[in-house]
């Protein structure tokens, strides 16, 4: 079955990788190896997909949604990768933080150019998956505004835009981490989903919390940095901070920041309920 078939290959890809990250080759020999591993087992998905026949339209949906893109997010992730690294300047750290720092600007404006389908993606909703997993069928104009792959056997409205999403979010990782100083190996397991389900404002207000009082980059955080990081994190529109600020400056004297005290009158009640004294315990 095409589905099994494809997660046993995923896996046997990431081991591969592995083993290069392991090899006694140079960074960039171990760039260009991973860059044709990817290419490879690509490929064979292909070879194995274009043999096999989807009666079932919920099949074709999970293969194009769930199983090609993360096989075809390791070739975007490991060719970028190796783009940024062969055009990194060969100057100051100051430099190059500065050339990592302009290459994670473009993703953010990736993912703004695509906010409607990245949404789609983070929720999981499935109300538009016919037309955007089914081969032949046409996505919305306003969702979708990247072509699909040039071989219609093998492609879909949606696939390779959630490839590439898949792939961005590493690539922002990266960054990050070459920036920190900090090592990095993409598409290990994150966890689950997590969305803030909440009122956004309450939110914002933390977040002004952390800007205020210098929590985050030693004080150096704009907080524009911090919004977008943000909404990445939970999957949530925070709109114009200073917009926004100006709702809480609007609350009553004696409740500002009302969700702050609200979660300090949790943490509170907890502690005390943990304290309290219960005869025969």
């Amino acid at each position: 079955m095409i589905l099994t078939f494809s997660q046993d290959l995923y896996r046997e890809e990431i081991a591969a990788m592995d083993e290069i990250d392991n090899s006694v080759l140079s960074p960039f020999d171990q760039r260009k190896a991973k860059k044709d591993t990817a290419l490879r087992f690509l490929l064979l998905l292909k070879k194995e997909a274009l043999k096999y026949s989807f009666e079932d339209p919920r099949k074709e949906i999970s293969f194009f949604k769930e199983s090609k893109p993360p096989i075809s997010s390791l070739l975007i992730y490991y060719s970028s990768v190796d783009r940024i690294e062969l055009g990194k300047p060969e100057g100051s750290l100051q430099q190059v933080r500065s050339y990592y720092e302009h290459e994670l600007s473009a993703i953010d404006k990736f993912f703004n150019r695509n906010r409607e389908i990245y949404t789609y993606f983070r929720s999981g909703d499935d109300y538009l998956d016919n037309r955007l997993f089914i081969r032949g069928n046409t996505a919305p104009a306003w969702l979708c505004k990247v072509p699909v792959d040039q071989d219609e056997r093998f492609s879909t409205a949606a696939d390779l835009i959630f490839a590439r999403i898949r792939a961005k979010e590493q690539i922002a990782r990266y960054l990050e981490n070459m920036i920190n100083g900090l090592e990095f190996r993409p598409f290990e397991s994150e966890g689950p989903v997590i969305n803030w389900t909440g009122d956004s404002i309450n939110l914002l207000e933390n977040v002004f919390g952390w800007y205020y009082t210098g929590q985050i980059n030693n004080g150096q955080a704009t907080i524009a940095d911090l919004v977008r990081k943000i909404e990445k994190v939970f999957n949530v529109s925070l709109g114009k901070p200073y917009r926004r600020f100006a709702e809480i400056r609007q609350r009553k004297r004696l409740s500002k920041t009302k969700f702050m005290e609200e979660m300090s009158r949790a943490i509170n009640k907890k502690i005390e309920d943990d304290d309290e004294y219960k005869p025969g315990k």
